[in-house]
């Protein structure tokens, strides 16, 4: 086995001292320190700063059961500093997220709230049929290498 294979096989996730003696990280729950260090395991380049972790991944990584308690676990983290949303993600998306230095300023005056983002649910897939743009961005995203100018291939 060459040396960078095993590199890669045998990566890890390294939490600066500083960041686990933070107020921000302490008051997160189990599942969200867990979601944590799964996000961070996403990270394939030093300098890569979006991270994801869709929910089918939290669910293998024994992060949650739970689509409802994955998302508090995000929010928490948002809220907390740790994440910036980027993409609400949805309709076979996932969500982007951008690894934040907000943290350091939690609890203070100076800590900046930054709002997190929804995913577009079933409820949105509804209104986007009735749109043609929504309509054709939801078709491209769900089958990217299909083409929708003509419904299913068939000239009229």
């Amino acid at each position: 086995m060459s040396r960078k294979s095993k590199r890669l096989k045998d990566g890890f996730v390294g939490l600066p001292n500083n960041l686990i003696e933070s107020e921000a990280y302490k008051s997160l729950s189990a599942t969200a320190k867990l979601a944590f260090i799964y996000f961070l395991r996403d990270i394939r380049r030093g300098h890569q700063v979006e991270v994801t972790l869709t929910f089918g991944q939290a669910k293998k990584y024994g992060v949650c059961q739970s689509p409802s308690t994955f998302d508090k676990a995000k929010k928490r983290l948002v809220g907390n500093g740790l994440l910036d949303p980027v993409s609400g993600g949805g309709l076979n998306a996932p969500a982007i997220f951008r690894l934040s230095e907000r943290w350091r300023l939690f609890g203070t005056d100076r800590f900046e709230v930054v709002p997190y983002k929804t995913g577009h649910g079933s409820k949105y897939f509804k209104t986007a049929m009735a749109d043609e743009g929504k309509k054709k961005k939801v078709l491209d995203a769900r089958y990217p290498k299909l083409r929708f100018s003509q419904p299913f291939g068939h000239t009229f």
